[in-house]
Formats: structure tokens, sequence, C-alpha cells
């Protein structure tokens, strides 16, 4: 499979340490921190939650991949239009037998201490993530092994035939190996790089201060080179939204990603703001511990779903920005089957709780974000309109994925947004649903051994066709089984100053700002 040449990115979230990290984050005084933009000018971003860490394995959730899109390249990356493209790769060729893929690399890149990027870098990086066994090896479960057969040739070992390797590679951040295996320490670099990078992007980590702001620096000998984008580029961490929208009229903000949708209107109609509006591969949930509890029942679960008041969340929480989500995929997915969007019956609600004997429950959320904020309280609502009593509990993105790692800690319900590392079926249901993803992003401890079957057969195969009949049947099951209330799928909603150029959504990262394809003015 040959992709078309390396493209410039164009890209549009959810998190530690109390650590001020200085100049040289980048791992030496070697790595140029820049001076490569011509304007010398700043670009500002107010996001709402701060990562749980810079280390690329993570990269799976959207706080890190944010942070690490600036610092890193991959192999292979998708464009604004889903659209596959060779990136550090010049040539990709998969075995006719699917058990192997040849790669070529570049020759001409570097990392942010000078020394050249090679196929060993790759195959550590590969290594690495098959070794932790944590964040993007979600989809690189068919990894094997990486031989080296010179600077710019590597092959890819699989165990067994895999579709979406080739795109989960999109997600796959190639470390500075020598780099990383200097400050390795015991747990395989995971505490260094938490605050610290080894990449060879456009970017280099200048400073992180913790929950507050992490600054990027031009690395002037980047391979792709620099026309118009900022010099410094500066992340800020204001959980409000109406302190992002008071520092965007004040000037202090360029772009804010979590305008709430009430001031929305203010700066549509004001000529110095641009309100960029997208659709994504992004929905909401609110998952069942499907282990443990009162949810276990399927009454509970066929309850709740019914609770719910789906067109008012689209109409008013996310005022028109979206639509009601049908089934456990996205609307806009390839491969979504024909399931229909939830209704609300209170009535019908009322008499399988009383069936049940559950009269109260709890659910957790992340209350930084105005959608999941708004729907848990449009919940607890209509559940005390029948007499259950819903607990609220307000928690961080980390927090939430380790307490659901487990029925013995897992709420009865968590709100929680998910979305594919690339726009695929696969990168949403195997992460989600399948059992082996249990503890990672399986936030309800779901577990069918038909569905893994599916999954598994699905991945094995390269006909289009057979693969999205094996989705459609995936998703059916999961939907018969009610593992959540599929809430909403809503836009990616963006405002900024005027005269930014090049700010676009990328599926591939979503929630994500790529810094590198914004122009300033």
């Amino acid at each position: 499979m040959t992709l078309p040449r390396s493209r410039r990115r164009s890209a549009a979230a959810l998190g530690l340490a109390a650590v001020l990290l200085t100049a040289a984050c980048g791992g030496g005084d070697d790595g140029g921190s820049g001076g490569g933009s011509a304007s010398g000018s700043s670009l500002v971003i107010a996001q709402n939650e701060p990562p749980a860490t810079f280390d690329p394995v993570q990269a799976d959730n959207s706080t890190v991949d944010e942070v690490v899109l600036p610092l890193y390249d991959t192999l292979v990356d998708y464009d604004a239009a889903n659209e596959l493209y060779n990136e550090l790769a010049t040539d990709v060729t998969v075995a006719d037998d699917g058990l192997s893929i040849a790669v070529t690399l570049r020759d001409d890149v570097t990392f942010h201490d000078g020394a050249p990027l090679t196929a060993t870098d790759v195959a550590y990086t590969l290594d690495r993530v098959k070794r932790l066994g944590l964040g993007v090896n979600s989809n690189l479960t068919s990894y094997d092994s990486t031989d080296v057969t010179s600077d710019t040739e590597l092959t890819i070992n699989l165990t067994a035939p895999d579709a979406t390797m080739v795109p989960a590679l999109s997600r796959v951040y190639v470390l500075n190996s020598a780099l990383v295996e200097e400050n390795a320490g015991d747990d395989d670099g995971q505490s260094w790089l938490a605050t610290h990078e080894a990449g060879s992007g456009p970017y280099t980590l200048e400073s992180y201060t913790s929950n507050q702001e992490a600054v990027f620096a031009q690395y002037a000998d980047y391979w792709q080179g620099f026309d118009g984008q900022a010099e410094e580029v500066v992340i800020s961490y204001l959980p409000e939204s109406g302190t992002q929208r008071d520092e965007l009229r004040a000037g202090d903000v360029d772009i804010a990603m979590d305008i709430a949708t009430a001031d929305l209107a203010s700066f549509e109609s004001d000529d110095g703001f641009v309100v960029d509006k997208a659709d994504t591969l992004v929905q909401l949930y609110m998952y069942f511990d499907m282990e443990e509890g009162p949810t276990t029942d399927p009454r509970v679960r066929e309850a709740l779903r019914l609770a719910y008041d789906y067109p008012a969340h689209v109409d008013s929480i996310l005022a028109g920005n979206g639509e009601i989500a049908q089934g456990p995929l996205p609307i806009a997915m390839s491969c979504h089957a024909d399931i229909p969007a939830g209704e609300q019956d209170l009535d019908r609600a009322e008499q399988l709780f009383a069936e049940a004997g559950v009269t109260q429950l709890e659910l957790h959320y992340l209350s930084a974000i105005e959608e999941m904020d708004r729907a848990a309280a449009s919940l607890q609502s209509s559940l005390r309109d029948i007499g259950v009593t819903l607990d609220l509990t307000s928690v961080t993105y980390p927090d939430y994925a380790e307490e659901a790692a487990t029925g013995a800690t897992r709420p009865d319900i968590g709100v929680i947004y998910a979305f594919p590392a690339f726009p695929d079926a696969a990168a949403l249901l195997y992460p989600g649903f399948a059992t082996a993803s249990i503890g990672g992003q399986n936030f309800s401890g779901y577990s069918n051994p038909q569905v893994d079957a599916l999954l598994a057969q699905a991945g094995a195969s390269t006909d289009d066709a057979e693969r999205c009949d094996l989705y459609t049947q995936v998703q059916e099951q999961i939907e018969a089984d009610m593992v959540a209330i599929n809430v909403a799928d809503p836009k990616a909603v963006a405002v900024m100053r005027s005269g930014l150029e090049d700010f676009g959504y990328r599926a591939a990262h979503t929630s994500t700002v790529d810094v590198y394809s914004i122009k300033v003015s």
C-alpha cells in the first residue's frame, strides 16, 4: 500500500504533578527551541483540562494527544478529509499474507537533540508500547515485533492479519530511543516522559506548569519547515467556560475550546471572532456498570435509557449543535448500523424501577465539560420525577478512568465521551466493548464472547463489505445488551479571534487543536 506523500496537518478536550519545567524539556540544550517564525508571534489556546502525562503511549486520550501532536511525528496520519497519508514513512506495503508491513522512512528527520530519526527508533517505540500494554496498545494488539534492515527500512511483524494495523500507526508517536533509554528509570521512561519529550515534531516543550499551562517553541530544524505558524504556542488550562470567554474577549486567548452554548450567539454576531462548528466522530455515553451493583439488572438499564430526555439534550444542552445518538457507534462513522435513537418513556421507566426495587443510583461525570455537567443534571431531574434518587459526583478524566477499571470502584453510571483513535469502526468498538479492553477504555466492564469473536473476525478481514457486516452485528448485540445510554453526537465548536488561518477539525485527533496547521497574523 503506497500512501500519498506527507501533507501539512490540519485539526480542532478531555486529564498531575505540581512541577514547573524550564527550557530544555526536549532533553538537552542542543535541541533548538526556535527562532524560525518570521512573525515572532504566539498562539494561545484555552482548554478545560490538562493532560495526565506527556508520554505518547497514552495518546489514546485527547488531552495527551493534543500536547504530543506538536512534539512528535508518526509514520502515517489522517488529514481533514479522513484520508490516510505518509508522514515519516515514504512507503508502506502490507504483505500478501497480511502478516507483515514493510516500511521505508524519510532520511532527513532529526529529533530535537539533533540525532537522526531511524528505523531503530520506530522499532523501540513499537516494542515499548507492547511492553507497557497501555493506551494506544489497545489498537495494536496484533503487533509482534519489528525487524530493522537499515536506518530507513524496517518490517513490522504481526501475530495475525490485521486490517487496522496501518491506520493504528497514526497514533504511534516515534520516540528518540537513546534519549528515553537514558531516562528509562524503573518504569520504561514513563516517569520522565510524563513531563519531558523526546520527539521530532515541529515544536519542543519549553515548559509545563501543572494544571496551568504548557508552552511550546518552534524546533528550527523541523523537516517540514515553517510558513506562518506561531513561534510560541501556549495551551492554557482554564476549567471555567466563563473564564475562557472573558480571556478571549480580553485578547489574552486566541482560541477557546469550551465556550458555553449560551455565549456562542454573542461571538457569532461579532466580526472580531469566528465560531467554527464541525461534525465529529465523538459520542457522549452514560456507561453502566455491567459487573457489579444495580445496573447489572437489565430492567434498571432499560429504565435508565427510557428516563433520559434526548430531544432536550440536543435542543437545549447542545443548542442544536449535534444530534441524538443512534446506537453505540457515532452516526458519522463508517459501518454505522441502522439503530433507532433513544426515546423517553417515564411511565415505563418508573414501572421497571419498581419491579427491580431500585430507588437510588450514583453517577460520576466531568463537571468541567458543560455538556456532561448538564446531561448529569438532566438525568437526575428526570429520575427525581419518578421517585429515584441519583447522586452526582464530579471527577476528572484520570480519576474516572482509574475507578472505571474495576467493578469494585466503578460507579453505577459514568458520563464520558468516546471517539476512535483513527476513523474506523474497530477503533471505537474494540477499545470500548471488547473483553480484553476491560481496565482500559471499556468503562462498563462489558464482556460478551459473541462480540469478542465478531470483532476478531472483522479485524482479520481485508474485505470492507464483510468487515462492515460484522461491525453491524457487533453494534446490534451491544445495543441488545443495553451497555449504555447512547446520548448524543455533538459537533466540535471552537471560538477564535479573527485573523487565524487554516484552523480545521480533524476527526482522527478529536478535541485537539493541531497548532502546526494554523497560520497566525
